[in-house]
C-alpha cells in the first residue's frame, strides 16, 4: 500500500501570512458558463460601506501541530463529482473510519470496471488499497454512511437503478445486496430514466433510519432536460421493500421552480441524532436552499440561506432584462451538524455579470482574487446571508473596494470568512496562470476557491477544507496554478474563522500534482482532530466528461488525511515568534502603507531609497493586525525595513 506520513510540529514554512483586513490588487478572470461569452467592459462598483468595528485577526500558516496523510486508492476515472463531493466518509466512536470513491483500472473512456473503490481505516493503520470495485456490477458516484451500532450502508447508481449494500461490521466480510430503491415517485412522468448521483445519511438513536436523495434527469429534447430531485427514507434500511420515494423537500415550496433548477451533485446532506439537513447549491439561476428536520427526515422546514435577486429567472428569457448590479453569489459548498442541533454551511463565490443585447443567452462570470472566497453560515444567523451595505446582490461578497483606487478588501467580519487563493509573500498572482480551459474543469468550481467540506469536532470547533489556485508552487507546463487543499479553523469559544490557509500539498511528492474534489468526516468523534480526503491530480484539468481537457487518463490517488491543528489556532511557537511581521501592503502604494504584525511590539521602520539613503525613520508601537502608517514620500522605489523583537523584514514598495 502506497502512504505518505507527514508529521510536522507547528512549521511555518516561509509562506507570507497576511491579515484578516488584506488589500489586494483587484485581479478578475472573466469566464463562461451556460450560454455564450459576451464582449462586455467591466469595472469594480465604488460604492462606500461602513461596516461595525472588529478587531483584526492575524494569520499564520501551518498551524497545524500533527497531519497524517495515507493513500488509500487511485483510479484513472478523475470525475469524482458534477459539483462537490459530499457523504464519502463517517467515523465510527472506535476512531475508524471508512473513504470511497470512484474508481476504475482501466485507462480509457470505456471504464467498464468502475464502481465503487473502498477503504477502512481500523484505528492503526488503512487496509491495502483496493484492486476491484464493491459492486458486482459498473456503478459510480458511491455514497456511504455509518448503519446499526457498528455496520455501514452504501449507495450508488448503475445497472439501471440506484443500488444498496450493507455490512453489519465495517470494514470485515461481504457485503450484502440488499437491491434496487424504487426508481420513481408516485405521479412521475417519464419512466426511462433512473435516479442517479446520490447523497446517503443515517440518523436515529442508533444509527438505524437512512435518508438519500438523488436526481432524475429525463431528456426531453436535444436542448430540454426534466430535472427532479427524489428523495428516499428507510427505517429498516436492510429490507429493500421499506423504503420509500418521494419529490423531497424541495418540491414542497411555494415557488413555481422547485424542478428544473438543480442538477447533478447540486446538494449534499447531513445527519447527527434526530436531526438530519440537506443543502440544494450549485444552481445559477435559483437561491441556495437548506432544509432541516428534528423528526429523523420525516418533515421538513425550510430556509433560504442565500436569496438569488433574480430567483426563478432564466438569463435568456425574453422579454430582455438585465441585472441591476453584479451579483456576487455562492456556487458549490459543504454541510455539516454539531452535537447542539447548529446546522454549518460553507459556500465558495464568485461574481456574475448579465447582459442581452442582439440575441439571449449571454451572461459572463468573473473569478479571481478581488471576489474570491468561502462564505460561511450557520442557521443561528438571519437568513438569508444580509450585506452590509442592504444590497442583496451583495449578499455574498467577501472583498469590497479599497481607500485605494484598483484595490479590493476583506470584508471586516471574520465571521463570513472561511478561506480565499492564498496570497504567498514573493509569489505574484497572475490572471493568465490560471487555469480556464475546457468548461468541464471550470464548471467544477466557478469560483476560483471550490470544493469545501466542513468537519466539526464533539465540542463544535469547525475545520474547512477546500481546493484553491496555489501560486507558491511551481507552475503546472510552465503555464498554470495546481490547485491545492487547504485548510481555516473556527474555534467555537471565539466564533470567527481564522484563515490559517494550512496547506495539505506542501511536501515534494505532492509539488507536480494538484489537489480537487475535498471531503470530510462531517462528525469526528476526538476534540480537535479532523479527517479530509482529495484527490491528487498530476494534470492540472480533467480527462472524464462532455468537454474534457486532458487528451488521455492519468493515475489519480485519492487521500485520506488525520489534521490535528495547534488548540489555540493562533499561538505562535516562542520559536517563531521573532518574525512577527506578516506583510506591507499595498503595493504599490500612494500615501499609506499597512505593515501587518502577528503580535504587539515596539519596532522601528525606515525608508531608504535605491542609493541607499534613508529618507524615513521613526519609532511604532504595532498592535497585532494592521497598522496603517502615512508615508509622504515622492513617487518612486523604496526598500521599507520593519526592526521588532530582534528581527528585520525588508521589502521593496513602489509608490506612485
Amino acid at each position: 500500500m502506497k502512504k505518505v506520513l507527514l508529521l510536522s510540529l507547528g512549521l511555518v514554512l516561509g509562506f507570507g501570512a497576511f491579515a484578516q483586513r488584506q488589500v489586494i490588487k483587484n485581479d478578475l478572470i472573466k469566464g463562461q458558463a451556460y450560454g455564450k461569452v459576451q464582449a462586455i467592459g467591466k469595472d469594480m462598483p465604488t460604492e462606500a460601506s461602513t461596516f461595525a468595528p472588529q478587531s483584526a485577526q492575524s494569520v499564520v500558516t501551518n498551524r497545524y501541530e500533527e497531519l497524517e496523510d495515507y493513500i488509500t486508492m487511485w483510479t484513472y476515472y478523475d470525475l469524482q463529482s458534477n459539483q462537490y463531493v459530499a457523504n464519502r466518509m463517517y467515523q465510527l466512536p472506535n476512531g475508524s473510519v471508512a473513504a470511497v470513491a470512484t474508481m476504475s483500472h482501466e485507462d480509457n473512456q470505456t471504464a467498464s470496471d468502475r464502481g465503487t473503490g473502498y477503504n477502512f481505516f481500523d484505528g492503526n493503520d488503512w487496509n491495502d488499497m483496493p484492486e476491484n470495485r464493491v459492486e458486482p456490477f459498473k456503478t459510480g458516484w458511491p455514497s456511504i454512511a455509518r448503519f446499526g451500532a457498528n455496520g455501514e450502508i452504501l449507495l450508488a447508481h448503475g445497472n439501471g437503478h440506484m443500488q444498496c449494500f450493507i455490512r453489519t461490521t465495517a470494514g470485515q466480510g461481504e457485503w450484502t445486496y440488499v437491491g434496487a430503491l424504487p426508481d420513481y415517485p408516485e405521479g412521475y412522468a417519464y419512466t426511462t430514466e433512473y435516479p442517479t448521483w446520490p447523497r446517503i445519511v443515517t440518523c436515529g438513536d442508533n444509527h438505524n433510519i437512512a435518508v438519500a436523495v438523488a436526481i432524475l434527469q429525463h431528456s426531453i429534447s436535444s436542448d430540454e432536460t426534466d430535472l427532479q430531485t427524489v428523495m428516499w427514507r428507510s427505517e429498516n434500511p436492510a429490507d429493500i421493500n421499506s423504503w420509500t420515494i418521494s419529490y423531497g423537500p424541495l418540491h414542497d415550496l411555494d415557488t413555481p421552480w422547485d424542478h428544473n433548477q438543480f442538477s447533478a451533485d447540486d446538494y449534499c446532506m447531513a445527519a447527527n441524532g434526530h436531526t438530519v439537513a440537506l443543502m440544494y447549491s450549485g444552481c445559477i439561476t435559483n437561491s441556495v436552499w437548506m432544509f432541516k428536520s428534528t423528526d429523523d427526515g420525516a418533515t421538513w422546514e425550510s430556509t433560504r440561506v442565500w436569496e438569488n435577486p433574480y430567483e426563478g429567472r432564466e438569463f435568456d428569457e425574453e422579454p430582455a432584462w438585465g441585472m441591476e448590479d453584479t451579483l456576487y453569489m455562492p456556487m458549490n459548498g459543504s454541510i455539516v451538524i454539531d452535537n447542539s442541533g447548529v446546522v454549518h454551511v460553507a459556500l465558495n463565490t464568485f461574481e456574475m455579470e448579465h447582459t442581452l443585447e442582439n440575441e439571449p443567452g449571454y451572461y459572463t462570470y468573473y473569478m479571481g482574487r478581488g471576489v474570491d472566497g468561502i462564505l460561511y453560515w450557520n442557521d443561528t444567523q438571519v437568513a438569508p446571508i444580509q450585506s452590509p451595505d442592504g444590497n442583496p446582490h451583495h449578499a455574498a461578497r467577501l472583498w469590497w473596494p479599497s481607500e485605494e483606487s484598483g484595490y479590493v478588501h476583506m470584508v471586516n467580519d471574520s465571521t463570513k470568512w472561511i478561506g480565499m487563493i492564498p496570497m504567498f509573500e514573493g509569489a505574484e498572482w497572475s490572471n493568465d496562470n490560471f487555469y480556464m480551459s475546457g468548461s468541464e474543469y471550470v464548471s467544477k468550481f466557478y469560483g476560483a476557491s471550490g470544493h469545501p467540506a466542513l468537519s466539526c469536532d464533539p465540542n463544535g470547533n469547525l475545520a474547512c477544507a477546500f481546493s484553491s489556485p496555489d501560486c507558491g508552487r511551481v507552475l503546472y507546463n510552465n503555464q498554470y496554478y495546481y490547485r491545492s487543499i487547504f485548510v481555516s479553523y473556527l474555534n467555537v469559544d471565539e466564533g470567527y474563522w481564522h484563515q490559517l490557509e494550512d496547506s495539505f500539498m506542501e511536501t515534494f511528492e505532492l509539488s507536480m500534482s494538484e489537489g480537487v474534489f475535498t471531503c470530510a468526516v462531517p462528525n469526528v468523534v476526538n476534540e480537535g482532530e479532523y479527517w479530509f480526503s482529495y484527490q491528487e491530480d498530476p494534470e492540472v484539468g480533467f480527462y472524464w466528461g462532455t468537454n474534457a481537457s486532458q487528451a488521455s487518463a492519468s493515475e489519480n490517488n485519492i487521500h485520506v488525511l488525520k489534521v490535528i491543528p495547534d488548540p489555540a489556532f493562533l499561538n505562535v511557537p516562542a520559536t517563531e515568534a521573532q518574525n512577527i511581521i506578516n506583510a506591507i501592503y499595498p503595493n504599490p502604494a500612494t500615501d499609506y502603507v499597512v505593515v501587518n504584525s502577528a503580535m504587539n511590539a515596539d519596532a522601528t521602520i525606515t525608508f531608504t531609497n535605491l542609493a541607499g539613503q534613508t529618507v524615513k525613520s521613526f519609532e511604532k508601537n504595532l498592535t497585532v493586525g494592521e497598522n496603517g502608517i502615512n508615508i509622504d514620500l515622492e513617487s518612486g522605489v523604496y526598500f521599507v525595513t520593519v526592526s521588532a523583537n530582534g528581527f528585520n523584514k525588508t521589502t521593496k514598495v513602489i509608490v506612485k
